[in-house]
């Protein structure tokens, strides 16, 4: 679940401040890419530990647009992973996150239904420790892994660790920061350095569009223009969404990235990475207007 909180001034230490405004969304990395990739379409599993506390109506809003919700596993006891964002006109933010569960992740079993019963497996956020047991099963059964650490790619990965999950994926996702980071991590000085030991490496790139880096080549994806920009929280699982619902179409990388740009376009024209979630003739639509499909 994600809290927006809107200040009229991120508070300093020692200090406090009124709240201008809040909205409780519907949220979290998984549950954003599953939602909309379903939404397109994309037959998609939610694999998540969450606490006794996860909201009914985040669960029949997932089922509703055709989330198989079956590895979505209530912890007794345990609080749902929740991020608390602050936020003020000028667009700073801070972020408080509780992980809930899925912080002990690594002493609960593989939720062997979302690897053994799809064809590709996501890695969102999360333990490495856990997901190293899940690319192992996924390796095992030959599933594609897509490997997606997102922020947690700053402070939860070791270079082993980042290692061992990085050589069982077929794609690589970050934004620029998080790519840099993973060329610290994998000890390469270059994007395609990565690319010795994934195959494909999607890098977003905010305002300049996306590119997809194959062994063939970078291929530049244009940024798809939204009405308008409220909120971009969420943009990169929108655009993950909007990939995939071109892979699983079997469209080549670039028109995958150009659907993932169009995806994300839609997301931020609201607040709350839930509220704004296209249909795939939408999609197709926008991506139309402005790029070759």
């Amino acid at each position: 679940m994600d809290y927006i909180v809107t200040l009229r001034r991120l508070p300093k230490p020692n200090t406090s401040i009124e709240i201008l405004d809040r909205q409780r969304y519907f949220g979290g990395t998984g549950g954003n890419l599953a939602r909309a990739a379903a939404r397109l379409g994309v037959k998609a599993s939610l694999a998540s530990f969450v606490g006794g506390d996860f909201p009914a109506d985040y669960r029949t809003a997932l089922r509703e647009d055709g989330v198989d919700t079956a590895d979505l596993r209530a912890v007794r006891g345990a609080n749902t992973p929740t991020a608390w964002v602050f936020s003020d006109p000028r667009g700073n933010q801070m972020a408080v996150i509780d992980q809930g569960p899925m912080k002990d992740a690594a002493r609960f079993p593989v939720l062997r239904h979302s690897v053994r019963d799809v064809e590709l497996v996501h890695l969102a956020t999360g333990r490495p420790e856990y997901y190293v047991r899940v690319a192992e099963l996924a390796e095992s059964l030959g599933r594609t892994i897509a490997f997606d650490p997102s922020q947690e790619i700053h402070y939860v990965y070791t270079p082993r660790l980042f290692r061992a999950l990085l050589s069982r994926s077929k794609y690589l996702f970050g934004n620029e920061a998080e790519i840099v980071r993973a060329k610290r991590l994998a000890r390469v000085t270059s994007t395609e350095g990565l690319l010795r030991t994934t195959a494909v490496v999607v890098a977003t790139l905010g305002s300049r569009g996306s590119a997809v880096y194959t062994r063939e080549g970078r291929i530049r994806i244009p940024r798809i223009p939204p009405r308008r920009v409220v909120d971009v929280t969420g943009a990169g699982d929108a655009y993950r969404a909007g990939f995939y619902a071109g892979l699983a179409r079997g469209f080549d990388m670039r028109r995958c990235g150009i659907l993932g740009s169009a995806v994300a376009s839609f997301v931020v024209e609201k607040k709350g990475t839930q509220s704004n979630l296209p249909t795939w003739p939408q999609v197709l639509r926008r991506a139309r207007q402005h790029a070759s499909l």
